[in-house]
């Protein structure tokens, strides 16, 4: 190890250690993240956040990190420990890369009423909202992103006015007739002022899961660091009958304001934090012109966002690991793919602790990653696309440049592909998932992945990017599993529907994520679901290519994704002709494939 990266390793506990060195390998063992170390020390707080704090007081801190953050200065880092929920280790580890790569020096401040003390500089004063009305909070968020006020509720205020002594720049409570007439004001009045390229929404109402809201404010830093609208209405304008009852209901009226929201801000509009249900939420965002990234538990995007710009990071080309195998027109190639590529929180949490196992690198793996991410935090993205190992490859996750709905973008799609296909071919990604893992949504069409690659290669300058597509369950709306377009780009369609009589309502057959797997053999389950895609689907003399996706946090019994890769392979291997690939070689192989059919007349679309 380097000097910088060895002092902190005798003060960990042995779990800590292992996980450290790990982390460490990553880092250091497996090639150089092209950054030099800082030669100038950055000095930023460090702040362990309690997690019996009242949701307003969480408000309150992820508003003070926004503000602090602003305009490219890395001042306040925060450990969010278990309200992490992907991983709780994931702060410390990142705090050790700061400082072993960024030469950061952290100083920690012990409780919020001190961390309120140590910024108060930094604060134009308070913007008082009742905190027993539900709404007024919201707008209250939206002044400190535009004035660097401090939002708070009259309770709080009395509390740690010790802290601060700041004075009170305006008071929402009491103002409003309800939070529809409150939302009216704050389009006409805030909106115009506030960031044109980002919306935020808390995703803290009935509609939304019971945990929803403590895991989705901790993403608000960044939307206050941006100066951006910050809202919390529920976009369902329909519900669908298994989805809705005592609880859950059609919100019409919130989905016409946030449309409005997001119609008046920019094409393509960032719509970060999150909202529950997610078909209708992803639906109207897409229609509405905007692409969400979803962000619930997704801490310190501000710091992320402020190191980044302190240092001037650009974002470097994806590695392009290609193990260069010939084709084998009798094998069946497995590609597994890990999801949520298109949201930040998978790469603050290491791919949910995935790329810092012992594991990595002993099967191909494709990690999804939206490469639109590494123009927003490119200092997080270079940390994976410049510590690969030969089997680390990437897909763009879905659907290239922010999450959408392909079929409901409608005017707005050619916009949305010009951005994915500049991205791809600034960042070298040459794959993209447009489908959505759901057998009950429509995958998308074909003739619409046909605009998708002549719009991004236009806007790539010729480029061919991408040069291949997944499309999830494009099997279950009669195309075919693997199809070319009329120009040899190939289009690989997932298998969501197994044998009859087999429940796939929640995603993928072929799906290693969820619990539907036999909990006592979920590898033998999952080979025998392979075994099943490949007698159905596979011809002679042609190869198969079947699309394995899912998430890294496994609910299968199995409690390592690569090992789990591995034994599936090894069983899959006793029977026939399988071999795992990573995403570039499919590509390859699948364009030589397609290149065949065109040549003979067999391609269809």
């Amino acid at each position: 190890f380097s000097p910088p990266a060895l002092f902190f390793l005798p003060v960990c506990t042995m779990n800590e250690f292992v996980l450290v060195v790990v982390f460490l390998v990553a880092l250091l063992g497996q090639g150089s993240l092209g950054l030099a170390q800082a030669d100038t020390a950055v000095t930023s707080a460090f702040f362990t956040v309690p997690n019996n704090l009242t949701y307003d007081e969480f408000a309150l801190l992820y508003s003070v990190q926004g503000i602090v953050n602003k305009g490219g200065q890395p001042r306040l880092f925060l450990n969010t420990g278990e309200l992490d929920l992907d991983f709780p280790d994931s702060d410390l580890l990142w705090k050790k890369y700061f400082e072993a790569q960024r030469n950061v020096r952290f100083e920690s401040i012990d409780d919020l009423c001190n961390l309120l003390g140590h910024f108060r500089s930094q604060f134009n004063g308070v913007v008082l909202y009742n905190e027993t009305d539900g709404y007024t909070l919201y707008p209250a968020m939206t002044y400190a992103s535009l004035n660097s006020t401090l939002p708070m509720s009259n309770k709080m205020f009395e509390t740690y006015r010790a802290c601060l002594n700041l004075p009170v720049r305006d008071s929402l409570g009491g103002r409003f007739e309800d939070k529809f007439s409150m939302y009216r004001w704050a389009i006409d009045t805030l909106l115009p002022q506030a960031s044109k390229e980002l919306v935020w929404n808390a995703d803290n109402y009935p509609n939304a899961v019971a945990q929803a809201k403590f895991t989705t404010i901790m993403s608000v830093d960044y939307a206050i660091s941006q100066g951006a609208f910050v809202m919390n209405l529920c976009p369902l304008w329909k519900c669908q009958p298994k989805l809705c009852g005592t609880t859950r209901k059609a919100t019409p009226k919130e989905t016409e304001l946030f449309v409005e929201i997001v119609e008046k801000s920019d094409d393509l509009v960032s719509v970060f934090g999150w909202s529950d249900p997610e078909y209708s939420y992803t639906n109207v965002t897409s229609h509405a012109g905007g692409a969400v990234f979803c962000s619930f538990s997704s801490p310190n995007l501000s710091f992320w966002d402020a190191i980044s710009k302190y240092f001037q990071v650009s974002p470097v080309k994806l590695p392009h690991n290609d193990l260069g195998r010939e084709l084998d027109p009798e094998a069946v190639y497995v590609m597994f793919e890990t999801n949520e590529g298109d949201t930040p929180r998978i790469l603050t949490s290491q791919f949910t602790s995935a790329w810092v196992s012992p594991n990595r690198g002993i099967v191909p793996v494709a990690w999804a990653i939206d490469p639109y991410l590494g123009e927003l935090f490119p200092e997080l993205y270079n940390f994976y696309a410049t510590s690969t190992t030969v089997n680390d490859t990437f897909v763009n996750g879905l659907d290239g440049a922010g999450y959408v709905y392909l079929n409901s973008l409608g005017e707005k799609a050619a916009v949305y592909e010009a951005r994915a296909g500049r991205v791809m071919s600034a960042l070298g990604a040459n794959v993209v998932d447009v489908g959505v893992a759901m057998n009950k949504w429509p995958a998308s069409k074909v003739e619409l992945i046909r605009e998708y690659a002549i719009n991004a290669r236009k806007a790539a300058g010729g480029r061919r990017c991408p040069e291949a597509f997944l499309n999830a369950c494009g099997t279950s709306y009669g195309q075919g599993i693997n199809i070319c377009l009329e120009d040899g780009t190939p289009v690989i369609n997932s298998v969501c529907e197994g044998p009859k009589g087999n429940d796939t309502t929640n995603g993928h057959y072929l799906y290693y994520y969820r619990d539907h797997l036999d909990k006592k053999d979920p590898v033998g389950d999952f080979a025998g679901k392979a075994r099943w895609a490949a007698s159905h689907y596979k011809k002679p003399g042609e190869p198969l290519f079947l699309l394995a996706y899912g998430g890294l946090g496994l609910y299968g019994g199995h409690d390592d994704f690569f090992l789990f890769v591995q034994r599936v392979m090894d069983d899959l291997k006793s029977s026939g002709k399988f071999v795992v690939v990573g995403a570039q070689e499919l590509v390859r192989m699948a364009k030589k494939q397609c290149k065949s059919k065109i040549k003979h007349g067999t391609s269809k679309t």
